[in-house]
């Protein structure tokens, strides 16, 4: 999970209470979250009530397959002036689904089954390299995790980072610390640029 530091209460509570907060899918920056395309009188008004409720029944916590990214750093890890936590999840009354990536919204055949959590695993391609992973929590926001290591970008002040190790170490044993490094970058070789 990529985080900044801007709201260090929200940072502490990873730590402390050892969990992620999972939000309704109207709060997440993408203003597709959550549409779908379909043929006009395949599905009823009641069907159609029926996603929009179950959908809003969900809470999300969108995490990624990798902490290396170049770009997750710069707009979710506040310029690389933030972390990125490494969790297990710990949290039976949650379901974990990889984000499918599709040019468009459509609803089709194949989507059987939850519709509404079908429907919030989508996203338009061009979010791919993000490598999404979410987990779906009915109605509590926060999702339990085991917090295995924590990831100072490049550029986050050595302040932030003693404190957070300080904490981290504290309630969370045998917790990895480090700072990534420039050559882990995906993205291109990062090592040729003054970074």
């Amino acid at each position: 999970k990529y985080r900044g530091l801007e709201n260090l209460e929200f940072a502490l509570d990873i730590f402390i209470n050892q969990r992620l907060y999972a939000a309704n899918f109207q709060a997440l920056n993408d203003p597709m979250e959550g549409r779908f395309i379909y043929s006009r009188g395949s599905l009823s008004q009641d069907e159609l009530r029926m996603i929009r409720g179950s959908k809003s029944d969900y809470n999300i916590l969108s995490l990624s397959e990798s902490c290396q990214n170049m770009l997750m750093w710069s707009y979710y890890g506040a310029g690389h002036k933030g972390f990125v936590v490494g969790v297990e999840i710990d949290d039976e009354s949650t379901e974990t689904e990889p984000v499918n990536y599709v040019e468009d919204l459509k609803l089709n055949e194949r989507d059987d089954g939850d519709i509404a959590k079908n429907i919030l695993s989508k996203k338009l391609a061009l979010w791919s390299h993000e490598r999404e992973q979410r987990v779906f929590k009915r109605y509590d926001p926060f999702v339990a995790v085991n917090v295995k290591e924590l990831i100072f970008g490049i550029n986050t002040e050595q302040r932030h980072v003693d404190l957070l190790t300080q904490i981290a170490e504290k309630f969370c044993p045998g917790i990895v610390v480090r700072t990534i490094n420039k050559s882990e970058l995906e993205l291109g070789r990062v090592d040729e640029y003054d970074i």
